[in-house]
């Protein structure tokens, strides 16, 4: 009873209602708690699905109260969408998978023909670890966390174009023709949509769909709801059924009044104020977050740890609608002392 009350408690605070404690998550991304054999490098983790499925699932078999989100998927990182728009991926033993833009300029997508998931770039890869590691997941995880079979994650559909094009073109492009830049947008959009329907299609209907995407963080209000407003919610609408989730560590102060409108139903935050981001978000986006990876979860000791996340707990649960989670992804080399810690304080 004890794990099904967990996911319970999750779903309830997704409801924006108090749950009988605070649900913690683990951000589950490149494997920053890896402890399984065989995986010597973070390249490893990429190269072996096995690795891949036993790392993603390790932080449930090492801790009785946590979930872990994105969940079980086949992560790439942010190169994957990329590679398949024709991206050249650079691969490193302790770094992840990187794209690297290779546009002279945006309306250079207008030559492109429409991708493939099952043939262009990483995706037939990811599609078959996809089912490969459905096909080999434990029916006790799903019965502890009720989503991790259906679990679909994407870059979203700016940071993508920032990686075929490179930033500074693609910003330049926001002012010099907003049409183009929409016409780009929409044909990288339709893409991502192809590729959530092919994991979809081998999940069955998926239940938590999560897009990483930082783009946000580095522009304006205005070509915030003129360039990502419309195609991020566009994806998200795809799938009206399953739990929707943003991730975006970074400043978003500035526009956290128009968050909402992405579509979203929660919001992996960071670098901003617990208080600013519950009094302008906490009725409409369940908040993940927001524990800082560095300062606190790697540099940290357990008590203070402990500390900072009663202070989250204290700042961020009243009424539901929040998770306790690092505020961003884990950095490799974070202890395992101080992610029990994480989770201990939610207990009371």
């Amino acid at each position: 009873m004890a794990k099904a009350g967990v996911y319970q408690d999750f779903l309830t605070t997704l409801g924006h209602q108090e749950p009988s404690r605070v649900p913690v998550a683990v951000w589950n991304t490149r494997s920053a708690l890896v402890r399984v054999p065989g995986a010597k490098r973070l390249l490893d983790y990429y190269q072996d699905v096995e690795i891949k499925l036993r790392s993603q699932l390790f932080p449930l078999d090492r801790f009785d109260d946590c979930l872990i989100i994105p969940g079980v998927w086949p992560d790439y990182g942010v190169a994957l969408e990329a590679s398949a728009f024709g991206s050249p991926i650079r691969w490193s033993d302790d770094n992840p998978p990187q794209a690297m833009p290779y546009m002279e300029q945006v309306a250079d997508f207008k030559k492109m023909k429409p991708i493939d998931p099952r043939e262009d770039g990483l995706m037939p890869k990811a599609l078959k670890e996809y089912r490969y590691m459905l096909d080999n997941l434990d029916r006790k995880y799903v019965d502890r966390v009720g989503y991790l079979d259906g679990c679909a994650v994407t870059t979203g559909p700016l940071e993508v174009a920032a990686a075929m094009v490179g930033h500074t073109k693609l910003y330049v492009a926001f002012y010099d023709d907003v049409q183009l830049v929409h016409s780009f947008l929409e044909f990288i959009t339709d893409g991502i949509i192809r590729y959530l329907k092919a994991l979809e299609a081998i999940a069955g209907e998926l239940k938590l769909v999560a897009m990483i995407e930082h783009v946000p963080g580095q522009i304006s209000p205005e070509h915030f709801n003129e360039y990502a407003v419309p195609h991020i919610s566009r994806i998200f609408g795809e799938f009206p059924r399953a739990i929707k989730l943003y991730h975006n560590e970074d400043g978003l102060s500035h526009i956290l009044e128009d968050l909402p409108k992405l579509g979203s139903d929660m919001w992996h935050f960071g670098d901003v104020d617990p208080a600013e981001a519950k009094a302008a978000v906490g009725s409409a986006l369940t908040l993940l977050g927001n524990l800082h990876p560095l300062r606190v979860l790697l540099e940290g000791t357990p008590a203070q740890v402990t500390a900072k996340a009663k202070e989250c707990i204290k700042n961020l649960a009243s009424g539901g609608g929040y998770v306790l989670c690092s505020g961003g992804g884990l950095a490799p080399g974070t202890s395992l002392e101080n992610v029990e810690a994480m989770i201990s304080a939610a207990r009371g």
